[in-house]
């Protein structure tokens, strides 16, 4: 149905609570990027909230709705919440029937220009391995750099990167790519599975190994990683000034080149 006639009742859980999960994906000439890779993170993070639906519906529901928009290169927003309770409590409610809400939009895949990002401690909450629809501190972050003439804010805790506001993070030394190893502080991204792979298939080392926030003004390069914005190269941090020389290495443009050819073959 066109957006503006849609209707969630306003004692939905994921409006009260941020109690839900969900998933964005890419569609890309007609087909939908690492579908099942993105299947597999959203029953995940519904196990790890309790929440039980089926997948495979959800993913009926999206076919449905991609071929009736048509739309062939565009952007799938999936969110699944604990649905209406009679009464706010923060007990999950006895009788659960979840709220599916699916949109798709246009989009156009590009290659990421040289962009900055600001550093900042990490203010989410512990279990960021799940995709869950409660992103004020997200939010804050993302603001903080919009403000500060940044596109993303690059976070930590205590000594070390976990990830930005809206994507996985590399590090580029050498001929080396190191990413922070998956923990409940960082989303298993789909596009961070991806470049891992695309490494390999390069010859590229990659090292999953913790990174010093201290260490990252003495990187050749850095890059941040998600679906819907690809690789994002930064090549300026505030703080921390110039990334290596303030140019794309050759590093990164071999594994975006390859990554843009692997986004339309990919399922």
């Amino acid at each position: 149905m066109p957006l503006n006639k849609a209707r969630i009742s306003p004692m939905d859980r994921g409006f009260l609570f941020g109690d839900g999960v969900y998933e964005v994906m890419a569609q890309v000439d007609g087909r939908i990027r690492a579908k099942s890779l993105h299947a597999q993170r959203l029953r995940s993070s519904l196990d790890s909230i309790g929440l039980e639906t089926s997948i495979e519906q959800v993913f009926t529901d999206v076919e449905r709705l991609t071929k009736k928009v048509g739309f062939s290169t565009a952007k799938i927003y999936v969110q699944v919440t604990r649905g209406t309770a009679d009464v706010r409590e923060h007990a999950f409610p006895t009788i659960v029937s979840p709220t599916i809400f699916i949109t798709i939009s246009e989009f156009e895949a590009i290659p990421q220009f040289a962009s900055q990002a600001i550093v900042r401690p990490d203010i989410r909450w512990r279990k960021n391995h799940i995709k869950s629809v409660a992103l004020l501190g997200n939010v804050l972050l993302m603001q903080e750099a919009r403000d500060s003439a940044a596109q993303e804010a690059i976070l930590y805790r205590g000594e070390y990167v976990t990830e930005a506001s809206t994507s996985n993070v590399f590090v580029i030394r050498g001929q080396k790519v190191v990413t922070p190893p998956l923990s409940d502080l960082i989303l298993p991204g789909i596009t961070r599975h991806l470049v891992i792979e695309i490494a390999q298939l390069l010859g590229i080392s990659v090292l999953e190994d913790n990174i010093r926030v201290d260490s990252l003004p003495e990187a050749d390069g850095i890059f941040l990683s998600s679906s819907t914005r690809g690789l994002m190269p930064i090549v300026s941090l505030n703080p921390g000034g110039c990334v290596g020389n303030g140019e794309l290495t050759s590093t990164f443009l071999a594994l975006q080149h390859a990554y843009d050819e692997r986004l339309r073959c990919y399922e």
